[in-house]
């Protein structure tokens, strides 16, 4: 019998229960177990945020800068845990479980390799919260945001420098930010794809977009483009899949060409999508993480409509994909080739031959594997 070495896995609770809804980090989250499983035993340890009246306040002025767990209550846990199971390597689920990673050195020193599952630049996005959208907030609150900002920063590099032995990163992008702060070694796990193709029947001048409207770079960049499309003469229709119903429903009726679908389940969603043109991928700045919802589409064999910046995150070998500039430049694009027959079935095309030349867990872990084992 072959032993297989067993790695302990920390992340919240609420990105692996089965009863919570499917979201962008959950599926990140799900890659990256997919990833260690292929060549290690994963044992998973929920942890939960420690929700309390100073925790709460912190959040709402803006002054949390990765505590939103106390690691030591799970001390004698994590301690059995290892000892029991000969833990040699421990991935840390997100940046803010960095803290996490300063009481597997007390536990067990330098036998013990911590490595952050990044799911992309924390610090980064919540710059844009204090400079890009700080009229959604308070003066107070922008200046308590702006020294938390400094704060994160200074809690990320600490932390990398003193505690994390490796960066798992979402992009190249990101390895470089990770060792602008100091990361010791970094790997960037690129999204993978399924093979999922789905009998397509496109309705001319139709296109869509799924997401949560209530994420701020989802809602900015729907806004962004029906902007951009009501400046312009077209024939055009926006379907929008996602909730929450309120925004989705205003969105629909202030532009004439949106049409707001609401939540769909699996079956209609993919009934839906099947009538699309071309799948939307609104990214129009870089926020954090990667936008899942380019996977999705990709594997369904959906020709997409996208950005540089959307489609960070993502390596294949052949293949393109049509790529905006910013909101105006998709429009133009979304008229000028949504009504073509031919130029959508090249598209489709074009996508199966990403899907089929793009990484797998295997051919990741591959790389990877040596790389653990140096650490």
């Amino acid at each position: 019998m072959i032993l297989v070495e067993k790695v302990l896995f920390i992340t919240n609770d609420i990105y692996i229960n089965p009863l919570k809804r499917e979201g962008g980090v959950r599926n990140c989250t799900f890659e990256f177990i997919g990833l260690l499983a292929k060549k290690f035993e994963v044992l998973l340890l929920p942890v939960e945020y420690k929700i309390s009246f100073l925790y709460r306040c912190r959040v709402k002025l803006g002054l949390n800068h990765y505590n939103d767990y106390q690691p030591n209550n799970y001390k004698l846990q994590i301690r059995e845990l290892i000892e029991k199971n000969n833990i040699k390597l421990v991935f840390l689920n997100l940046s803010n479980t960095i803290r996490f990673s300063s009481l597997f050195k007390e536990i067990g020193g330098e036998d013990i390799k911590v490595i952050l599952c990044s799911h992309g630049n924390e610090s980064g996005d919540y710059l844009h919260e204090v400079v890009r959208f700080r009229e959604k907030s308070t003066k107070i609150k922008t200046l308590f945001s702006s020294y938390t900002l400094g704060r994160m920063l200074k809690t990320e590099s600490s932390y990398r420098i003193k505690c994390i032995d490796m960066v798992l990163s979402i992009s190249p992008t990101e390895e470089q930010i990770e060792r602008w702060l100091g990361a010791k070694k970094t790997f960037m796990v690129p999204r993978t794809l399924q093979k999922e193709f789905l009998n397509l029947h496109p309705v001319l001048n139709r296109v869509g977009f799924i997401g949560d409207m209530s994420h701020t770079p989802n809602y900015t960049g729907v806004i962004a483009l029906c902007d951009a499309l009501s400046a312009k003469e077209h024939t055009i229709e926006i379907k929008l899949v996602g909730g929450p119903e309120s925004i989705g429903q205003e969105i629909a009726k202030k532009y004439s060409f949106v049409k707001y679908c609401g939540f769909l389940q699996e079956k209609e969603l993919v009934e839906e999508v099947a009538t699309w043109a071309y799948f939307l991928n609104l990214v129009f700045y870089y926020s954090r993480g990667v936008s899942t919802k380019l996977a999705k589409a990709l594997s369904w064999g959906l020709p997409v409509i996208s950005t540089e910046a959307g489609n960070r995150g993502y390596s294949w070998e052949e293949g393109k994909l049509m790529l905006a500039k910013n909101p105006d430049d998709m429009a133009r694009i979304i008229i000028e080739n949504s009504g073509d027959k031919e130029k959508i079935k090249a598209d489709q095309q074009e996508v199966k031959i990403i899907v089929e030349t793009s990484p797998s867990l295997e051919k990741i872990m591959t790389q990877l594997y040596p790389q653990l084992q140096a650490l």
